[in-house]
């Protein structure tokens, strides 16, 4: 079914519909629905209603005009140090049926997206969404019942990032992110966030700044490796033995528990913000006193929860901290509910 500027449509698998204001291609359309919002949505996902009586060619003459005219007077509305790519998947209570959840995809950042939603499969991938989401804007991407978000085990982005301007170029990414459902219940997870009027479960899909930082990590884990094994060639040439020898690891290494059960006899009568000051405050004690005793390496058990106090403690280390390096401890004995500080002096 091709569609046509001016077409009345509804949605095959949604109520509600709109008016077609753009055809982008041949499989994707603009249309301008009933809330009063500008979305593209895949033609496969329409159902054609009403199309007024305009000829074909007239129609699709206007419709290049206006696209023409509108490319050469859109101007990007740029938010001064936003420049880092950043994008999120959120998930808000539908008002009136707490067992649904609208899904949306957030670009904070001053690039247009090009994007490609989907759930990943070794056999048939699944397409949740497609589009052009514009710079520092969210666009509602699907409406999906605690069931259908149940059946989820992750959700993959791939995307382009470009501006309508000269522009620092970004690489082309396909990020993944897991879903746990049982986060869909649990206190604590839909919160106040920078993006929604309402309380809203707001998942990092993609930071090209961390992007860049692991890969600067791995390439002094690399260094450093060389650095060794250089070394050891070196050491057994001198020594004349050529057989390895095996250096038992004697670093010394302190845990520091930041539960707010394990800081506090009584937490009851503290409020969420009062436990997460007492946390980070404690951090940065055991930290400095760690260094001034000579510690090597010191673990945080924050836990996984919702992963705020993880982020306090890695955003206090990168800002005030940046001789450290730090990656998540042992999976094995901690999960992902711990961060691992090396207390010796490397530059990231």
């Amino acid at each position: 079914m091709k569609l046509q500027v001016g077409d009345i449509v509804r949605y095959l698998n949604a109520v509600g519909g709109g008016t077609v204001t753009k055809v982008l291609n041949e499989n994707l359309v603009e249309i301008h629905d009933e809330s009063g919002f500008d979305m593209p949505v895949r033609v496969q996902e329409l159902v054609l209603v009403e199309r007024p009586n305009t000829p074909k060619k007239e129609t699709v003459a206007k419709t290049t005009q206006s696209f023409t005219e509108t490319v050469e007077e859109v101007e990007d509305e740029e938010i001064e140090g936003n420049d880092n790519p950043h994008l999120f998947v959120a998930f808000v209570r539908n008002a009136k049926d707490s067992a649904v959840f609208e899904t949306y995809l957030i670009n904070d950042c001053n690039y247009n997206l090009l994007y490609v939603l989907y759930t990943p499969s070794e056999e048939l991938s699944k397409c949740i969404a497609s589009g052009m989401l514009e710079a520092n804007a969210k666009i509602k991407v699907a409406d999906l019942s605690y069931d259908a978000i149940s059946k989820l085990s992750k959700v993959q982005l791939q995307g382009i990032l470009y501006k309508n301007k000269p522009y620092a170029s970004q690489s082309v990414f396909d990020a993944e992110v897991a879903i746990n459902p049982v986060k869909f219940y649990k206190p604590g997870v839909f919160v106040v966030n920078d993006f929604f009027d309402e309380d809203a479960y707001v998942i990092d899909l993609y930071d090209a700044e961390k992007v860049v930082k692991e890969q600067q990590r791995e390439q002094l884990r690399q260094v450093n490796v060389e650095e060794i094994r250089e070394a050891m060639v070196e050491k057994q040439k001198s020594e004349g033995n050529p057989k390895p020898q095996v250096k038992k690891n004697e670093e010394s290494v302190r845990e520091v528990d930041l539960h707010i059960g394990e800081l506090v006899d009584n937490e009851e009568t503290m409020s969420p913000a009062e436990k997460l000051d007492l946390q980070v405050k404690t951090f940065e004690r055991e930290l400095t006193k760690a260094v001034k005793d000579g510690i090597e390496k010191i673990v945080f058990i924050h836990g996984v929860g919702n992963g705020i106090l993880k982020a306090k403690i890695r955003g206090c280390l990168d800002r005030d901290y940046p001789q450290y390096y730090y990656q998540d401890a042992s999976f094995q004995k901690y999960k992902f509910g711990a961060t691992l500080v090396y207390l010796r002096k490397v530059y990231r």
